[in-house]
């Protein structure tokens, strides 16, 4: 004998998903951490004479790459605010430390030649790799929150070694130390 139970029965014996306000609550104050973080780091190298230099590919203008890095800060606190489960894991202290990175980033790129640049960038892109995969072990979303950051980071490392590829030496053509030619 088999046993039947009503469409509208078995529909309305499905749990409904509630959202915790205080959860609300943490995910707005994760994302807004790195931003505050990034101002209170602002103040302080701004009180020592030290002004960011942000990344602003294909021309645009400066303020478009500080407007895209305090974005990515965004998204790195939105990461954080999502695998936020009342306890700080291994996931965690990765993300903490890539956000410390990247907050930092602006600060420290300025005295940095095209290849000590190129260098910091790749590290950079490395460790964000790990963090992703940290990161997105524990949930996908928050993987592809941290993804226009790291492809930003990508592009600017790639940008990087190919500029500074092909404008050092042995790579590059070197002929502005060569006399020109009946100038003796």
């Amino acid at each position: 004998m088999a046993t039947t139970t009503s469409f509208t029965g078995a529909v309305q014996a499905t749990p409904k998903a509630t959202i915790n306000p205080r959860q609300i609550v943490v995910f707005m104050v994760c994302a807004g951490l790195p931003l505050g973080l990034f101002g209170l780091v602002n103040l302080g190298a701004d009180a020592l004479g030290l002004f960011p230099f942000f990344f602003a590919p294909f021309g645009l203008p400066g303020w478009m790459g500080g407007a895209m890095h305090l974005f990515q800060l965004l998204l790195l606190g939105m990461t954080m605010g999502v695998i936020y489960q009342g306890e700080f894991g291994r996931a965690h202290a990765w993300l903490a430390g890539f956000s410390a990175v990247y907050i930092a980033l602006p600060f420290i790129t300025p005295p940095l030649d095209s290849m000590q640049l190129t260098i910091v960038c790749s590290m950079i892109f490395l460790l964000g790799l790990a963090t992703m995969r940290r990161v997105g072990q524990q949930s996908a979303i928050a993987g592809w929150l941290m993804t226009p950051t790291l492809a930003i980071v990508g592009f600017s490392a790639t940008m990087g070694l190919m500029l500074t590829a092909a404008y050092t030496p042995p790579f590059a053509l070197v002929q502005g130390q060569n006399p020109a030619p009946g100038a003796a």
